[in-house]
C-alpha cells in the first residue's frame, strides 16, 4: 500500500450497511471508495446517498486497483466464496459474522489470506467498545473471583416473513447463525476459554422453515457454564450479558451499540449478597462510542502494519466450530461435542 488513507469498497447495498457505513466515513484515516450492487440502479442510489462512486457489480469493486479493503454484508451463505475472492484480488477484508458456515470454509479463507499476505477480520462490532473490553479485563484479573457461569441473552421480534432471509436455511438463516453466532462470541471471549460441549433446544415459529429461538448451555473447562437464549420471537432482556464468578458477578445492561446514549457496568464483588448490610454494587457508565468506527479503524491499523489484528481467522475457526454443535445438537436433541475448533 502507497497511501496511508485506507480506501474502502462495499461488496452489496445490505441493510447492515446502514449501521457500518456512518462508522467507516467516521473512521479515522479511512475513506468509502465505491458501493457495489447486482443492480444499477441500487448502486446508483446507495452512492448517492453516501456521497461515493457507485459500481454495477462486485467483480467491479474487486478489480479496481485503488481500493484497499472491502466489507462483506453478503448474505451468510456468500461470505466464504466472497471474502476469498476478494482476497485473491488483493484486498483486505472485514466480513460481516458469520465468517462462514462451517470450518472448512474457514481453513480455506485462512489459506487464501496466507496465499495473498492480506487480513480478515470478522466483523463482531461489539469486541472493540471500550465497556466490553474493560468486562474482559476484569474477568481476566480476578476481579469477581472465578468465573463459573456466563448468562448471555439476544433477543429481538421479528415478524413472519418467508422472504426474509434471515429465515432461508439454504442462505445459512436461523437464530444460530444470525444471534447465537453473538453468544458464543461473547462467552469464549469474556472467559478466555473454549467450550467443550454445546446442548441447544430449538423452538420454530409455525410457518417459518428454521429455528428461530434457540435455548442452551455451553460447557466450559472447570466447571464453567455458559447458559444462553436467542430469539427473533421476543423482545431484548435488561442485560444481554452476565457473568457470575466464585466472589461476585458483573453486569452489561444494554447492548452499546444501538446508540444510545450510553451503557453501563454494574460490578458486585465480595461474597456478601448484594444491598444486604448496605452492600451496593459499583456502577460505571460509558459514553456512547461508535463500534462499527472502531472496528474499521482496527483493521486500518492493521493494514497499515501499526498494530497486530487482535481477533485471528483461528478465533473465527473456533467460533464457527462451537455454531456447528449448535446445529448437531438440535438435530439429534443431545448434547454435541465441540469439535474443529
Amino acid at each position: 500500500m502507497s497511501h496511508d488513507t485506507i480506501r474502502w469498497g462495499v461488496l452489496s447495498t445490505a441493510s447492515i450497511s446502514d449501521s457500518l457505513i456512518p462508522g467507516l466515513l467516521a473512521a479515522d484515516g479511512c475513506e468509502l471508495a465505491g458501493i457495489a450492487s447486482r443492480s444499477r440502479d441500487r448502486a446508483e442510489a446507495a452512492g448517492a446517498r453516501w456521497g461515493c462512486p457507485a459500481y454495477a457489480s462486485y467483480e467491479a469493486v474487486l478489480d479496481d486497483p485503488s481500493i484497499d479493503a472491502v466489507y462483506v454484508p453478503l448474505p451468510n451463505h456468500l461470505h466464504a466464496e466472497w471474502t476469498v475472492r476478494a482476497l485473491e484480488a488483493g484486498k483486505h477484508v472485514l466480513c460481516e459474522k458469520p465468517l462462514a458456515l462451517t470450518v472448512g470454509d474457514v481453513d480455506m479463507i485462512a489459506a487464501a489470506a496466507q496465499r495473498t499476505s492480506r487480513h480478515v477480520l470478522e466483523a463482531f462490532m461489539y469486541r472493540h467498545a471500550p465497556r466490553w473490553r474493560h468486562a474482559v479485563e476484569l474477568v481476566a484479573s480476578g476481579a469477581i473471583g472465578r468465573p463459573r457461569l456466563v448468562r448471555i441473552g439476544f433477543a429481538f421480534a421479528v415478524p413472519l416473513d418467508t422472504a426474509n432471509i434471515r429465515f432461508i436455511p439454504e442462505v445459512g438463516g436461523g437464530i444460530i447463525w444470525d444471534m447465537g453466532c453473538y453468544a458464543s462470541n461473547m462467552a469464549r471471549g469474556i472467559l478466555g476459554q473454549e467450550p467443550t460441549e454445546v446442548f441447544g433446544f430449538p423452538e420454530v415459529r409455525e410457518g417459518q422453515a428454521t429455528e428461530t429461538t434457540v435455548t442452551g448451555v455451553m460447557r466450559f473447562p472447570h466447571q464453567t457454564t455458559a447458559p444462553f437464549w436467542v430469539s427473533f420471537d421476543f423482545p431484548n432482556p435488561f442485560a444481554q450479558v452476565e457473568v457470575m464468578g466464585s466472589d461476585g458477578w458483573l453486569l452489561l445492561p444494554g447492548t452499546g451499540f444501538r446508540r444510545e446514549p450510553f451503557t453501563k457496568l454494574i460490578l458486585h464483588q465480595g461474597g456478601d449478597e448484594v444491598y444486604t448490610d448496605g452492600v451496593e454494587p459499583t456502577t460505571e457508565t460509558f459514553p456512547f462510542v461508535d463500534p462499527y468506527r472502531l472496528e474499521v479503524e482496527h483493521l486500518a491499523d492493521v493494514i497499515r502494519g501499526r498494530a497486530p489484528l487482535a481477533f485471528t481467522l483461528a478465533d473465527a475457526r473456533a467460533n464457527t466450530a462451537v455454531l456447528e454443535a449448535m446445529h448437531a445438537s438440535i438435530a439429534r436433541g443431545a448434547p454435541a461435542p465441540v469439535t474443529g475448533g
